[in-house]
């Protein structure tokens, strides 16, 4: 099997380094780590190493760079919701990265999930796709 290479970026690199550390150390604990690895990369260095990524990760803090920027990106940009960024689980990440490969279908540019255009509104603090599996538990539930 593959291992999928994540892009994950920040301005300069340090918030995005920290990030990467972890949850390499995480996929490592998860027994996940043979199905990706997470590398930082400032976001400014992005676009000239783009081909050596499936996707790129962006920290929330520059999401303002991503939203300001005019480059034609061939991967998908997914920038990481506030909330999702306190509680750090590998597993979260990969099925967020695995949902977000499969919505871009092989284009880049930015991606996000529906609802999730304003990622400081976003209250999750899981993986979209488990989140949203609870959404509909507690729908079913309330029509019982």
């Amino acid at each position: 099997m593959k291992q999928h290479r994540i892009a994950v970026c920040c301005g300069e690199g340090f918030a995005s380094g920290f990030l990467a550390a972890h949850l390499n150390i995480f996929a490592a604990q998860e027994g996940i780590s043979d199905k990706v690895l997470f590398v930082r990369i400032p976001y400014p260095d992005l676009y000239a190493h783009q081909h050596e990524f499936e996707m790129a990760m962006i920290l929330p803090h520059i999401e303002w760079k991503v939203k300001d920027d005019k480059k034609q990106y061939d991967i998908p940009l997914y920038v990481i919701p506030f909330k999702v960024m306190m509680k750090p689980r590998a597993a979260d990440f990969v099925q967020d990265c695995a949902d977000i490969l499969s919505m871009a279908n092989g284009k880049g540019g930015r991606f996000f999930f529906p609802g999730e255009e304003n990622t400081q509104r976003v209250t999750r603090l899981c993986s979209y796709a488990q989140w949203m599996a609870e959404q509909m538990e507690k729908e079913e539930h309330h029509r019982r």
